[in-house]
């Protein structure tokens, strides 16, 4: 079951990786947005860490296991330094990303998207996945 869970977050992340390697600068928009409240810390925060636990949770039953359990542990330990670093922190690092080049933002959804078909076939083609 958790390997579904991986795969669903796999596909979310690569959708926004599509997004923002499709349209740099309506991603920016949406990452703007999302970060314009304080809740947007606790939404990532919360999300960091379903994410980590169900990459740790799936990782014995995936194609690569030592990489998902990895990938878990930053998801953790990025949720953690989320709420250390808070809003107004994160906000202006936000501001600070969105003003690099569309290059720079392109590449950086490409990196999500390759991440998130990653994390879809290490989940799908493990022991108990679809191979």
């Amino acid at each position: 079951m958790m390997h579904l869970v991986v795969a669903m977050f796999g596909l979310l992340i690569a959708s926004f990786g599509a997004f923002g390697l499709i349209r740099p600068s309506d991603f920016v928009k949406l990452a703007r947005n999302f970060w314009a409240t304080p809740k947007g810390v606790h939404y990532a925060a919360a999300l960091r860490l379903a994410l980590g636990a169900a990459l740790l949770l799936a990782a014995a039953d995936s194609a690569y296991p030592r990489a998902l359990a990895a990938f878990g542990y930053l998801s953790l330990a990025g949720a953690v330094i989320v709420v250390l670093l808070g809003h107004v922190r994160l906000a202006k690092i936000i501001e600070w990303w969105g003003r690099q080049p569309d290059i720079v933002i392109r590449l950086w959804g490409l990196i999500a998207l390759a991440f998130g078909i990653f994390l879809v076939s290490a989940t799908l083609t493990g022991p108990i996945g679809l191979r």
